[in-house]
């Protein structure tokens, strides 16, 4: 089989990349977002071509026609969106795409609406499910008057994988960190009380507001700690059905040690880099979603939820060889290695090395969020 990955993230492109070799499919990649453009060195991209999408109402037409097209030449059996933009582009255009089925995708509106903090934030307010004390900043003076106390979070509203969040415990700090001006502490900002605790990753794949497979898990020094939590579930459930959301989500949830509860803090309502780790686990939502796109039955044996509570190794380059060389993992018999997920990762070292390089030049690309913010 062949797909088609719509870019606007090298970083989850390149996640889901190694996810789909592991399914024996071959992968095409279309980048509509000016980036380094690393996942052409990959083992696994059989094809890179970019179009960056700059202006959205001029460049419709010839970009549907361009995916079409190619999905034609190439023998295109399904497309995959990835990044922010990609996914709200693919949402938008989606009965245009003609050639190849596409993977379940939300609405582009609820696209905007999940992966914008402040309206995310309102909406679970709205439908009483447990958040941190949360602040919309849009003018220097309201951070003399918070209504919680320090330490806080600052972020801003649009950017994702944690660029520009930032802890702060001290006013002086803040002060200091605005008047910078640059792209991550321009106003409006969100201003949330830190919550002392853990991380929790929650992922779901949904159909026509149903859950259809999920996981739960937190990070810990050298293993992923999966499990299940009810609470996370029926609170997923919950907003799942509201939208009656369709597609691939993150939730971002904290662990409240002071209350012993759960609290919500974001969505990401499309893959997420680290989407290896369910793949890993045993849940694929990428061979599930590839699945519900073609229409077909989901077989009864395949993984869809976290039964019991298990310890698996990191699946990433850097924290798999260092799990490696401290003795935390065993070694693979050498017939697993090009099933495991973990070792093909660290066999693909060129897109990892090639971003590495960029990073310590100081090349930075702007956030395909942004690219929401002038829709």
């Amino acid at each position: 089989m062949n797909v088609l990955i719509i870019s606007s993230s090298e970083g989850i492109t390149l996640s889901l990349l190694r996810c789909l070799k592991l399914l024996g499919i071959k992968s095409h990649v279309i980048s509509i977002w000016d980036s380094s453009k690393s996942c052409r060195l990959s083992r696994f991209c059989i094809n890179y071509v970019s179009y960056t999408v700059s202006d959205l109402s001029q460049q419709v037409e010839r970009i549907v026609s361009t995916i079409n097209d190619y999905c034609r030449q190439k023998q295109i059996e399904v497309i995959l969106p990835t990044g922010l933009f990609g996914t709200f582009f693919v949402a938008k255009i989606k009965d245009q795409l003609i050639s190849a089925k596409v993977f379940p995708v939300t609405d582009a509106e609820q696209i905007a609406h999940l992966h914008n903090k402040w309206l995310f934030y309102q909406f679970l307010l709205q439908q009483n499910i447990p958040v941190p004390k949360t602040t919309l900043i849009d003018k220097v003076e309201q951070i003399n008057s918070l209504k919680f106390n320090f330490p806080i979070i600052l972020k801003p509203l649009a950017l994702g994988g944690g660029k520009g969040v930032k802890k702060f415990d001290l006013l002086a700090d803040v002060d200091e960190y605005l008047s910078m001006n640059n792209a991550a502490s321009k106003l409006p900002l969100l201003a949330q009380e830190y919550i002392p605790g853990f991380d929790i990753i929650f992922s779901i794949i949904a159909k026509n507001g149903e859950i259809i497979a999920w996981t739960i898990h937190k990070r810990t020094p050298y293993f992923l700690d999966f499990f299940k939590n009810d609470s996370i579930l029926n609170i997923g459930k919950k907003i799942v059905s509201h939208y009656n959301y369709n597609g691939i989500a993150n939730f971002d949830i904290r662990f409240d040690k002071r209350s012993n509860s759960v609290k919500v803090i974001e969505c990401n309502p499309r893959f997420w880099a680290s989407i290896g780790a369910s793949v890993y686990y045993g849940v694929d939502f990428v061979k599930l979603g590839i699945l519900l796109a073609q229409n077909n039955t989901l077989p009864d044996n395949l993984k869809k939820g976290v039964t019991s509570t298990e310890k698996i190794p990191y699946p990433w380059s850097d924290q798999f060889l260092r799990g490696l060389i401290l003795g935390k993992y065993p070694f693979q018999s050498m017939n697993k290695i090009s099933e495991d997920l973990a070792w093909q990762n660290l066999l693909d070292p060129l897109p990892n090395l090639y971003q590495k390089v960029w990073e310590r030049l100081g090349i930075v690309h702007v956030h395909d969020g942004v690219m929401l913010e002038k829709l």
